[in-house]
């Protein structure tokens, strides 16, 4: 399997060398997903900064992030940053503080919450996250701009 800094010009931007971050932030997301898809256009529609990556989690270079960073059992989304790993609410909450304005102060707020009982909820939604979906077939069409920031 290629490494991360194989897949080209846009993951040289991303890839990690000695634990030091080259780029931005990236977001591993189930891609087969229309709630996971939505999530993606939320941030899309809603983010200040422009500079997050979206890796579909079952894609190649996905796989590779998960292997490397130990997350292969994680079923939905991952935020990976400055050399580290977030999942479950963390992943969620470092979403909410990428977006800023007062998405960001609800992540202040749901950082205040037991760790445990964010997980759960979290873990909660996670499992049901395609019966939540009205129309489970949502297909994320990024623009030309935004699909640079699509690596796979």
């Amino acid at each position: 399997m290629r490494s991360p800094l194989q897949h080209g010009d846009s993951m040289k931007r991303a890839a990690e060398s000695e634990g030091t971050t080259v780029g931005p932030p990236m977001l591993v997301y189930d891609g087969s997903c229309g709630f996971c898809s939505r999530s993606v256009q939320f941030i899309l529609r809603h983010e200040r900064r422009h500079d997050l990556l979206f890796v579909p989690r079952d894609s190649e270079l996905g796989i590779c992030l998960r292997r490397t960073y130990s997350a292969e059992k994680v079923e939905s989304m991952l935020w990976i940053e400055a050399g580290r790993v977030f999942a479950a609410s963390d992943s969620v909450i470092r979403a909410a503080e990428y977006l800023g304005g007062w998405w960001s102060c609800l992540g202040d707020v749901a950082s205040l919450c037991p760790s445990s009982l964010l997980n759960l909820a979290y873990k909660l939604i996670a499992t049901n996250r395609r019966r939540f979906m009205l129309n489970p077939s949502s297909c994320l069409v990024p623009t030309p701009e935004q699909r640079r920031r699509f690596l796979d």
